[in-house]
Formats: C-alpha cells, structure tokens, sequence
C-alpha cells in the first residue's frame, strides 16, 4: 500500500518528467565525458579551440533563454517544448557525420540554443500538476533522476566499448530524444494537456535584465561570483576530458567512470546535504562549496592514479552541491518580489562563464600544462568567494543605513 501510494503521489504527467530526465541523461552521460576529445579528433582543432566553439553553447543558451518566452508566446509553449526535443535529436543525429568538420562545428554551436527551451517548459508542466507544498519533492526527485541517469549513461559507454570514435551515444541520444517526444505528444492528448502556463520567473527580457544589473550593485557583485564560479564548473567535463587527452593521450573509461563518481555522489549525498544545507545562511554554504571545489580542482592538478582522481571528483562534487543551490539562494533574498522575474532572468549572465571557462583553460593547458591550469581554476574559485562576501556585506550595509533612516524618521 505504501508502495502504491508513493506512485499515485504525484500525476502521470509528473511522472513522466522524472522518468524522461533519468532517460536523456543516461543518453548525456554516454556523450557528456568525450564530446570535446570526439570534436577534437574529428575536426583536428586544438584544445583552446575546441574549449571556445563548445563553450559558445552557453551562449546559444543565454539567448535562448531570454528568446524562450517570446517564441512560446506566439507558438505556444507545449509545441516549442516538443519542437525543442524533436530539433535537438536532430543535432544529435547530425554529429554521426563524422567526415563533415564544418557541419560538427556548427551543430555545436547552436547545440544550446535549440535545447533551451525544454527546460523552463517542462518545470512549468510539472508546477502545473503538483501542488504547491509538493513541488519542491518533485522537482528534487527530477534532479535525482537526472543524475541517477547521468551515473547510468557512462557505464553504459564502457560496456559498449565506447571509444573517441564511436557514433554510438549519438544514436543513443538522438533516439531517446525523438521517442520522448513521442511519447509526450501521446501523453499531452491522453491527458488533454492543451497548453503549459508558465510562472512570472520565465517572462523576463534582456534589457529588463541589464537595468536591473545597473541599478542594483548587490546584484552586480553576486553575479560576479556566480560567473566565475561557473567558469569552473559550468563546463568542467570539456576542461577534463581535454586535460585526459594532451596529458594521458587515453583515458576515456576513466573519464566515463568519474562522471559515474559525480553522479553517483549527488545521488547518495544529495538529501543529507540537503538537510545540512538548511541549517546553514546562503553565504556560508557558497563558502563551504568554494573552499571543497578549490580543493577537488587542486586535487585534481595533483591527482597521480584513478583512486586519487575519484577522491578529488567527490571533494569537487560535494562543493557543487553546497554552492549551486547557494547562488540562487543568495539572490533569492535580494529580489523584490515585483521584480521576481527579472532578477531570476539576470542570473542567465552567469551562464558566460561556461563560455569563458573551456576557452580559458584550453589557453591555460596548452600553454602551461594542466597542473597550472587546475591551479588557476582553484585561484578563481577563491576569486569568486572575494565576490560573493562583499556583495553581502554590501548588502548588510544597505540594510542597516535602512533601519537607521527609519529610525531618524520614528523620530
């Protein structure tokens, strides 16, 4: 009976969210860890070079972010979210043409744009049918599913012999991508799903966004943090497998078998960190996260066999999981409640930094070599900290000149 009632907790609809991310990212997880050595060798671009064109994805996704509402609006957001995956198994097709070099580069580069969409849609769809008190259990058991996913798919990718040439995960992505959309497309008419509302925090436009950047030095200096914080993590699998390749010139089980690690911890450590993380303010959790992903990145420049590069991926993986969630949270207590959706939009410029971060430590591997360029990584992990601490103490500053403004006036 307990069972049973945990299936019928939730409707079908959210169910099948949870169900479909577990699925597309166990197609991500056989992609994610060789993507940059399989451009690379089917391009014949270096590492700097590579670290740019898959970083511009980030930017695709920054546009089309705050593109997502205005092609929704005038489409409807259920046909972009269907449109979003049937395109984006395309793209995934696309990259099986392994003689086409030009073709794979710009496949990559509109690679984000035309993936953004799912997202916001699909968390709407899920607030649609849950009731408020629940949505934060189903959209925590959809991160879960998506690592519990992500910590299938590389598995998958060793006992299928994937190796820097294989088409496999392609075929494996581009079919789970179609068949979801499929499958969503029965699910929306069995249901009557006729369209998707979608919340205040999606609606949210560039300039909108610059204006609140402007005119808030708060919110300047948490993005500062969050941007840098993100060229570290954002794109940290292309910075990785690009390290494994100059270093090792091999290793694509051991990098398939880390990203296992880092999903496999968030999935085993996710609720108990959770817990820990309530008891702790935003700022000491983005501390606690920058001090464990500066130590996993130097651990990762000291790392001598695969015992100690799991070590160093679970010390990283426990800083993203305190510091992620923390960005948000941190933003979240300056937000006026009027402009929810402006300043929840203003955190896509964070987003630069996936952009920034595989260009810059392609310069820095190339050059330097990987150990000072995870150094320099752990550098803007502290740099980023020197951001977070003073737009709080900003922060604190405005609102005590607040409370004695209020004061003076009492009297």
């Amino acid at each position: 009976m307990r069972i049973r009632n945990r299936f019928t907790e939730f409707h079908p609809i959210v169910y099948s969210m949870i169900f479909g991310s577990v699925c597309m990212n166990i197609g991500f997880g056989m992609v994610v860890p060789y993507f940059a050595i399989y451009l690379g060798t089917y391009t014949g671009l270096d590492p700097v070079s590579i670290g740019l064109i898959v970083g511009t994805t980030s930017i695709g996704s920054l546009v089309g972010g705050f593109l997502g509402g205005t092609l929704s609006d005038q489409f409807g957001r259920k046909k972009i979210m269907l449109v979003s995956l049937v395109v984006a198994s395309a793209i995934y097709a696309g990259f099986m043409l392994q003689d086409y070099a030009l073709l794979l580069v710009c496949l990559t580069l509109v690679m984000g744009f035309c993936t953004s969409f799912f997202e916001p849609c699909a968390k709407a769809l899920m607030a649609d049918f849950t009731e408020s008190k629940k949505r934060m259990k189903a959209f925590s058991l959809r991160y879960i599913g998506a690592n519990i996913g992500f910590a299938i798919g590389p598995l998958i990718g060793i006992v299928a012999g994937v190796t820097a040439s294989s088409r496999l995960p392609f075929i494996v992505v581009s079919t789970i991508l179609l068949a979801y959309a499929l499958f969503l497309q029965w699910l929306f008419r069995a249901f009557g799903v006729q369209e998707i509302s979608i919340g205040e925090k999606e609606h949210v436009n560039l300039t909108g966004a610059f204006k609140a950047i402007q005119s808030d030095r708060v919110l300047l200096l948490f993005l500062f943090g969050g941007l840098l914080a993100t060229v570290v993590h954002g794109q940290f699998s292309v910075i990785l497998s690009q390290y494994f390749e100059l270093e090792f010139q091999s290793g694509l089980a051991y990098l398939m078998l880390l990203w296992s690690v880092h999903s496999g911890v968030i999935v085993i450590c996710g609720i108990p960190l959770v817990k820990v993380m309530e008891r702790l303010s935003p700022l000491r959790a983005i501390v606690i996260g920058s001090l464990f992903f500066a130590v996993g990145v130097i651990g990762f420049a000291f790392s001598f066999n695969f015992m100690t590069f799991c070590l160093a991926m679970i010390v990283f993986t426990i800083g993203e999981m305190f510091l992620i969630p923390a960005e948000y949270s941190i933003v979240d207590e300056i937000t006026p409640n009027h402009m929810r959706g402006t300043y929840y939009g203003s955190l896509n410029f964070t987003s630069l930094g996936s952009f920034i971060g595989p260009w810059l430590s392609g310069i820095l591997l190339v050059h330097f070599g990987g150990k000072f360029m995870f150094i320099g990584l752990a550098l803007i992990c502290a740099l980023s900290l020197f951001f977070f601490i003073a737009g709080h103490l900003k922060r604190r500053a405005y609102t005590v000149g607040e409370a004695v403004r209020e004061a003076e006036r009492g009297l």
